[in-house]
């Protein structure tokens, strides 16, 4: 677990992953040091202890559209590379999936040994559980799996809409879900009296980008403004 060139993150993930085939690391704490970090072991033999992951499944902004890719031991090694936002599948060999949402970041891969890979998929965003085998469901899925289908409407309909997002960046993107949803609980009494906690997350989240990240949230608001999905103030 400590060979010589092995790195940092990789490490780390070795040790967290000694007995289980994946892990959600900070998924819903995006301003933890690090960022969210979907943990993942690719083995060559099944432990049978956890889940065995085989495959990751992913998207991936190719010109004007998103396309599904995915990485497993036959993928070239040491990876670093791209992820679009949407959803990670994580399948075993029956197979059965976990599954995650993201708003991007950045997939990477080392080879522990000749029988294990560790793979990192990390953000400044959240990543959330979604749904699948062997994990329950984060509290604000939810609300981000309704952003993504809001923002299908433009892409549906808006020509480059799709690269536009694409490009946003994890953090603009993340930001815009937050204005968003701002802005819905603002205009109703009734969501902000059945939404208590995700009205105190949204305000965590914006006062913590507003420090860290101001640009981010004007970004994300243009975002909303130019693909027709937010009224101009």
């Amino acid at each position: 677990m400590t060979a010589p060139g092995l790195p940092a993150w990789a490490a780390d993930a070795a040790g967290r992953l000694a007995d289980i085939g994946f892990l959600d690391v900070h998924g819903s704490e995006p301003g933890a040091p690090g960022g969210a970090r979907l943990l993942v072991a690719l083995r060559a033999t099944p432990t049978l202890a956890h889940f065995d992951p085989e495959t990751i499944g992913y998207w991936h902004l190719e010109g004007e559209h998103g396309r599904v890719t995915s990485f497993d031991r036959r993928s070239a090694r040491p990876a670093d590379q791209p992820v679009s936002w949407g959803r990670i599948t994580v399948a075993d060999r029956i197979p059965v999936t976990n599954q995650f949402l993201t708003f991007g970041g950045r997939l990477r891969a080392w080879d522990l040994d000749a029988d294990t890979t560790v793979v990192e998929v990390r953000s400044p965003a959240p990543i959330q559980r979604w749904s699948g085998h062997s994990q329950g469901v984060d509290p604000f899925t939810d609300e981000m799996g309704a952003f993504f289908g809001r923002l299908m409407i433009p892409i549906d309909f808006q020509p480059g809409a799709e690269r536009r997002i694409g490009e946003a960046g994890p953090v603009t993107l993340y930001a815009a879900m937050l204005a968003d949803d701002v802005d819905r609980l603002g205009a109703s009494r009734v969501l902000r009296e059945h939404s208590t906690q995700l009205d105190r997350f949204l305000h965590h989240e914006v006062a913590r980008l507003t420090e860290v990240d101001p640009a981010a949230l004007t970004a994300g608001r243009a975002l909303l403004e130019g693909l027709g999905l937010r009224d101009r103030a």
